[in-house]
């Protein structure tokens, strides 16, 4: 009987080729797979970010409207789409700047948006000195470092104006300048022209007594409104009464030491005193001041901008509404004064007088700025009154309805004037800042 043996070997073998080749094959799946599903799982990722990108930018976009629109609006805010959210959450710095971040999220994939918002409103001052019918007197030594614009006459005694000088009259073609010397090429313009040395072109209709006998074809000289208008100021003046009022003490609040100050509201005269010696006192304005009277400061006092509102000017107002003939004045007087803007530069303290005294024929100061009072960083403004600067007193610009400087005063002119920004506030808009992605 015959035996048939079966070779065990040889079937081994092909199942183990076979297992072989099935793990390399899953290998070779797996691998050629996982880039695939890499690819997939990044994709979906991506798109999932991008959403919360889109979403986050939706949850600052909506916080941003309310608050330009005056809406109803929570510190923070929660918008649902799709089961995703976008978080926002305002900060709020001071009266004139808010921080919002929003937070999108999709299935745990975020995205953060950062904006910063200021309420800031911009003005274009382009003369050193800028006058209405009241014109601009230089006497003594007195001297402005910039150009100068005047509705009414310009009249000095060989007083050096570096720039541009034109007195345009009622006309723009009428004006009248008298003993002025100005320099570097620059020309002046006026219908009469006495008595001047020009350093470049006399633009008039007639000159007598001055360093040329000829006069170039005059052209209308008429220059805008001022920059600053009383609706700007009544704006200013409902920013400060949202800082609330200080309590006033036989008619006057003083301040007599180190204080941030503002958005605030003085209803009452208000007076600023240093020690009179050693380093005096510092106020440091964080938003607009109304002062419903008149404002005083002597005697060792810094005034300056708070340092987060960079690039921006403060306002204070003496305005009293009731009576703007014998009150709304400002006095500046004493030694050791001086006014700062925020650090970074194109930062300055803004003086504003709504005194009207000198418009109506009173000769009465609306601002007086003297003694060694310094303000490399201050702004004058009285659009219906006078400003007068005495003495070895200094400030950056200088633009009311007249102007008189004495002794060695002088104006010298800052060019980031041509762009300044002034706080506003819940009366004006909110300005997005700055807008970015952060983490």
């Amino acid at each position: 009987m015959s035996k048939h043996y079966v070779n065990r070997k040889k079937g081994a073998a092909i199942i183990t080729a076979v297992i072989f080749f099935v793990v390399i094959s899953v290998t070779m799946a797996v691998g050629l797979s996982s880039p695939v599903v890499r690819e997939y799982v990044t994709a979906r990722d991506f798109e999932k970010s991008k959403g919360a990108y889109y979403l986050s930018e939706a949850g600052m976009e909506d916080a941003v409207y309310r608050l330009r629109k005056a809406k109803p609006i929570s510190a923070q805010e929660v918008i649902f789409l799709a089961g995703n959210t976008a978080t926002t959450t305002i900060t709020t710095d001071s009266s004139l700047k808010k921080t919002i971040t929003s937070v999108g999220d999709i299935i745990r994939n975020t995205r953060h948006i950062k904006s910063t918002l200021t309420t800031t409103t911009g003005e274009s001052f382009i003369y050193g000195v800028w006058a209405g019918a009241g014109g601009v007197k230089l006497q003594q030594s007195s001297t402005i470092t910039g150009n100068l614009f005047s509705v009414g006459p310009v009249t000095g005694s060989n007083n050096v104006i570096s720039g541009t000088v034109i007195s345009g009259g009622s006309t723009g073609l009428n004006g009248s300048i008298s003993g002025i010397q100005n320099a570097s090429s620059s020309s002046m313009y006026a219908g009469t022209i006495a008595n001047s040395t020009i350093a470049g072109n006399a633009y008039c209709n007639s000159i007598s007594g001055s360093s040329t006998s000829t006069c170039n074809v005059l052209t209308e000289q008429i220059a805008g409104e001022f920059p600053i208008t009383a609706a700007d100021i009544a704006n200013w003046e409902s920013v400060a009464e949202t800082g609330g009022s200080v309590t006033c003490s036989a008619g006057k609040y003083k301040i007599d030491s180190d204080v941030n100050f503002g958005p605030k509201k003085v209803p009452c005269d208000l007076e600023i005193v240093g020690t009179g010696s050693g380093g005096g006192i510092t106020v440091t304005l964080q938003g607009p001041i109304w002062v419903t009277g008149n404002i005083t400061l002597k005697n060792q006092v810094t005034v300056r901008v708070d340092p987060v509102l960079t690039g921006q000017v403060v306002v204070m107002i003496a305005d009293k509404p009731t009576d703007r003939h014998d009150s709304s004045r400002i006095d500046i007087q004493g030694t050791g004064i001086n006014f700062y803007g925020a650090p970074g530069g194109n930062s300055w303290v803004m003086l504003i007088s709504e005194n009207n005294a000198a418009s109506l024929g009173d000769p009465e100061e609306a601002i007086s700025f003297y003694q060694s009072a310094t303000g490399v960083e201050v702004l004058l403004y009285a659009r219906l009154g006078d400003i007068l600067l005495q003495q070895s007193s200094s400030v950056a610009e200088v633009t009311a309805y007249m102007i008189t400087l004495q002794n060695t005063a002088n104006v010298t002119y800052s060019q980031g004037l041509q762009n300044a920004l002034f706080t506003s506030g819940p009366g004006g808009a909110w300005y997005v800042q700055d807008w970015m992605e952060g983490q």
